[in-house]
């Protein structure tokens, strides 16, 4: 890449992490809780896991005070270093379809969404219920209540992508 290059990404990222970032700040304060920077990430297309944003980022965003909130100077600089290393990449296409595979035993193409939800408050990382209802307003056909997955992964894939 090209110093100048360069220079227009990083001014276009800080664009997009400070407007990204200004929706959650709802006291105008310059910071927002620790809670939402995982959603913030997600929302500019890096992809944590749950362990690494609590163990690794919200450490290096916190600086040895945690206060429960992270100030928009941290944030924006582990941002930059995360979204130029394309470390927290999502996870692909391919990946996700062999997971919902794997819990459509049947080979139904859906997923019932009571199965998905007891999948994802039980096993592993659970999701707190604001990330669920979130999930399911995008992935649950609203006349089913099934996740039909192939569905859900080419719009996240596409919404990805652009």
């Amino acid at each position: 890449m090209t110093t100048q290059r360069t220079e227009q990404w990083t001014a276009e990222t800080q664009r997009k992490i400070r407007e990204t970032f200004d929706l959650f700040d709802k006291e105008k304060s310059d910071s927002v809780i620790n809670e939402e920077v995982g959603t913030i990430m997600r929302a500019l297309g890096a992809f944590p896991t749950e362990k690494m944003l609590v163990k690794e980022i919200l450490p290096e965003m916190q600086d040895d005070e945690p206060s429960g909130f992270v100030q928009y100077s941290k944030f924006e600089k582990v941002m930059l270093r995360i979204l130029a290393s394309k470390e927290c990449e999502p996870d692909s296409g391919d990946l996700l379809l062999q997971a919902f595979r794997t819990i459509d035993t049947n080979n139904t193409g859906f997923i019932s969404a009571d199965v998905l939800e007891d999948l994802l408050t039980a096993k592993g990382t659970p999701f707190r219920p604001k990330e669920l209802e979130q999930f399911f307003q995008i992935a649950k056909d609203p006349e089913t209540g099934n996740v039909y997955y192939e569905d859900y992964i080419a719009l996240m894939t596409k919404k990805l992508n652009t």
